[in-house]
């Protein structure tokens, strides 16, 4: 398996687009400027802290696919772009952990752990507004600069939706027959938002035919499908990620384990399971839930999610036809799938 990617390089230094954004508000307004240290500890230390640990980077790798698969120059991608949507990720990712009050992320402490909840949040905010700050210092052109403006802000919103969906209710709350479609809709709107979003940055971009635009803005709404299918399934399966699946059971997630139960049982048995669920309060009964989950679902789990990602790739090489490019990409999603496990 490969290593984490690191955040894509960029022409953006946090530092530097703080000064700057600062320096384009009122002078009337801001008075004496402050000394930088403040905005360190106020801003730039814990956002710095998020951006640093090490991810799987897919969401810019995507842009740049996409920007590729649209006819984009080979090694002209853009950089600045991929740095948005990996500050949106980031920015998600604070205010997920907040919500699901999570201790760690990507090894370390969660931002709410480390710089305080009231710190964490306003960052995690911050970094979801930034990136539509940042898009009138590329320099694009007016009409490209719009459209992503507006998908910028679109993204956000179903994220913020979907997120809505995921914490307002536990699954064992829903009729066995619901919960296929809750959890679709849950994992469209929060995860394949922003997929999404990062298909669509590259190719408008690289000036993609309407054709072309859709296909990859679905395509990157499925392989949120896949990711989301393949993280539910790991905090199930794999005892590395076991903490995961433990959060999602005790805090009663709509995940995907629960959407394949509820396909694949009958009444009765899916009523045994969602009502042991319901009611593990400590540690061991938990985990006899997930090992019935485990147990349940093993066989048919990892041939559903490889079953939505050769799905999604056929749906793209139908539009596109097949391509270097397109090897590439498929390539991207099969490591990234694996990586959960």
């Amino acid at each position: 398996m490969n290593p984490p990617a690191a955040a894509p390089a960029s022409t953006f230094d946090l530092q530097e687009v703080l000064v700057d954004l600062l320096a384009a508000m009122p002078a009337e307004s801001l008075g004496t400027p402050l000394d930088l240290r403040y905005w360190e500890a106020a801003l730039l230390d814990p956002a710095r802290d998020i951006l640093r640990r090490p991810g799987k980077g897919f969401r810019s790798q995507l842009v740049a696919s996409s920007w590729a698969l649209a006819g984009g120059t080979p090694g002209q991608q853009p950089q600045e772009l991929q740095f948005l949507v990996e500050l949106l990720h980031a920015g998600s990712l604070v205010i997920d952990d907040i919500e699901d009050a999570s201790e760690t992320r990507r090894g370390e402490p969660s931002l709410h752990r480390r710089f305080g909840l009231p710190l964490a949040l306003n960052t995690g905010n911050w970094l979801h507004f930034l990136p539509l700050a940042l898009l009138s210092r590329l320099g694009l052109q007016r009409d490209l600069a719009l459209a992503l403006y507006a998908d910028i802000a679109d993204a956000v919103v179903l994220s913020h939706q979907g997120q809505a969906l995921d914490l307002s209710l536990r699954v064992t709350s829903l009729r066995q027959s619901e919960v296929p479609a809750f959890v679709a809709q849950v994992t469209q709107l929060k995860t394949g938002a922003l997929l999404r979003l990062a298909a669509l940055m590259g190719a408008r971009a690289a000036g993609a035919a309407p054709e072309t635009l859709t296909a990859l803005a679905h395509f990157g709404t499925r392989v949120g499908f896949v990711l989301q299918m393949a993280d539910d399934w790991s905090g199930i399966a794999v005892d590395r990620r076991r903490n995961k699946g433990f959060e999602d059971l005790q805090l009663g997630r709509p995940t995907w384990p629960w959407a394949w139960l509820a396909e694949s049982r009958d009444p009765v048995g899916y009523a045994g399971i969602a009502r042991a669920a319901e009611l593990a309060a400590a540690a061991p009964e938990v985990e006899e839930v997930l090992l019935r989950l485990r147990a349940q679902l093993h066989q048919t789990a990892p041939g559903l999610i490889a079953a939505t990602m050769q799905e999604a790739l056929h749906e793209l090489v139908r539009v596109l036809g097949p391509s270097p490019a397109l090897d590439d990409l498929a390539e991207q999603v099969q490591r990234l799938s694996q990586a959960y496990g």
